[in-house]
C-alpha cells in the first residue's frame, strides 16, 4: 500500500514523500513538491508493480541498446550458426543507436532506423571503388535482415533479462521482398562450367565440389566443411549432422558426383575426421577454391552467376523433372514450402499432368 508523508524544511516549504510497500517487492520511495504529483505517482507506480511493469521500466532506464547488444554478443551470439553475419548487422545498430537508453527505443525510433537503412547509400567494399559508379541502396530484403538481427536482442531484453516490458520490434512493418532469385544453369551453361572446372588442374577438387552442389543442392559451407565420416559410399549418401536449419539431412549421391567422390576417396586420407577437401597449407581448414571458381566462371563465360546459384539449379532441375514443392523443400533442407515457391512456375508440366490424370479419373464414369 502507498503512504504519503508531509514534510517541511526550515523555510516552511512543504514536500510530500511517497512510500509504497507491497509484499514480495522492495520498498519504493519518491518525493514531490506537489501533493497531486505524489498521489499520481503512487497510483501509477503501485499499478505498475502489481502488473509487473515497474521494475522493467526502471531497468530500461539503466541500460542502453549498446549494452544490450554487448551482452547478446557474449551470451547468445556464439551459439548461432550465422553469428558472423548477424554480428556485422548488430554492429550497425550499436554504432548508430547504441547510445540510446532502452526506454527511449520506441517504435517511432526503430521506424526511423529502418528508413535510414533504406535511404542511405551502401558503402562500397572494393579497395578502389569507382567514384563515377551509381549509388547502390539496400534492398527491402537487406533492410529486413537488419531488423531481424535486432529482434532477438530485444526479445532477450524482455523475456530473459527483464530489462524491457515489451519488444517494439513486434510492431514494425517489414518491407515487401521479391520472390527471390532464380538463376540456374542451362544445359549448355552447365556443360561449359564443368568443362572449365576440368581445366582447373591446380584445383582438381573444384569439379567435384560443383558436381556435388548441382546434384545434391548442398550449400557451399556444407560442402567445404565435409568430413569423411559423413560420406557413406556403401549407402551412396552424405549425411549432414547439423545443417543450417539445425536438423540432420541426407544427401543422396548419384551419377557423376558419386563416381568422382569414389575416385577422390581412393587418393585421400580415410581418417574419419579428415576434411574431404582440405586446405593446401593447413589441412585442418577447408580448401579455399574461390580463385579457381572465379576463373572457371570466366572460362565458361557465365555472367551474373554465383556459387549459391548451383543450389538454385538443383531446385530448378527437380521442378522441371516433376518433383513437388514438398520434395524440393526436403532435398534443400527447408522446413516450410515458402522458400521453394519461387520454383513453382518451372513445374507447370508436372502440375498439368496431375490435373490431366485427375480429370480422366473423375470423369471416366460419366462417359
Amino acid at each position: 500500500m502507498a503512504s504519503i508523508e508531509t514534510r517541511a524544511d526550515s523555510e516552511g516549504t512543504k514536500s510530500y514523500r511517497v512510500k509504497i510497500r507491497l509484499r514480495g517487492y522492495p520498498l519504493q520511495t519518491a518525493t514531490f513538491l506537489r501533493l497531486t504529483d505524489a498521489k499520481r505517482w503512487a497510483t501509477q507506480t503501485e499499478a505498475a508493480i502489481r502488473e509487473g511493469r515497474h521494475f522493467k521500466d526502471v531497468e530500461a532506464k539503466r541500460h542502453t541498446l549498446g549494452s544490450a547488444i554487448e551482452r547478446y554478443f557474449r551470451e547468445c551470439l556464439p551459439k548461432l550458426k550465422d553469428s558472423k553475419n548477424r554480428g556485422r548487422l548488430l554492429e550497425w545498430w550499436k554504432r548508430e543507436f547504441g547510445a540510446f537508453l532502452l526506454s527511449d527505443l520506441t517504435l517511432t525510433r526503430i521506424i526511423e532506423a529502418r528508413d535510414k537503412l533504406t535511404s542511405t547509400p551502401r558503402v562500397s567494399q572494393k579497395k578502389k571503388p569507382d567514384p563515377n559508379a551509381p549509388l547502390q541502396y539496400r534492398t527491402p530484403a537487406s533492410v529486413n535482415r537488419y531488423l531481424s538481427a535486432l529482434g532477438p536482442v530485444l526479445t532477450a531484453c524482455v523475456k530473459e533479462w527483464q530489462w524491457m516490458d515489451s519488444n517494439p520490434m513486434d510492431k514494425v512493418t517489414k518491407g515487401k521482398e521479391s520472390r527471390g532469385r532464380v538463376r540456374f544453369l542451362s544445359d549448355d551453361e552447365r556443360k561449359a562450367l564443368l568443362d572449365a572446372c576440368k581445366k582447373a588442374t591446380d584445383t582438381p577438387e573444384l569439379r567435384i565440389v560443383v558436381l556435388l552442389a548441382i546434384t545434391t543442392g548442398a550449400r557451399r559451407g556444407e560442402i567445404s566443411g565435409l568430413r569423411w565420416r559423413q560420406v557413406d559410399l556403401s549407402r551412396r549418401v552424405i549425411v549432414l549432422e547439423d545443417s543450417k536449419n539445425g536438423e540432420r539431412r541426407a544427401l543422396p549421391l548419384a551419377g557423376p558426383a558419386l563416381e568422382t567422390v569414389i575416385e577422390w576417396s581412393k587418393e585421400r586420407s580415410q581418417n574419419p575426421d579428415a576434411l574431404v577437401f582440405p586446405g593446401r597449407l593447413d589441412t585442418t581448414k577447408p580448401l579455399d577454391f574461390e580463385r579457381a571458381w572465379q576463373t572457371a566462371l570466366k572460362r565458361a563465360e557465365l555472367e551474373d552467376f554465383r556459387f549459391h546459384d548451383l543450389r538454385h539449379s538443383t531446385a530448378s532441375y527437380l521442378a522441371m523433372n516433376g518433383a513437388s514443392l514438398a520434395e524440393i523443400a526436403e532435398v534443400l533442407g527447408h522446413k516450410t514450402l515458402q522458400m521453394v515457391k519461387r520454383y513453382s512456375h518451372l513445374s507447370h508440366e508436372h502440375t498439368a499432368s496431375v490435373i490431366t490424370r485427375m480429370a480422366a479419373k473423375i470423369f471416366e464414369d460419366n462417359e
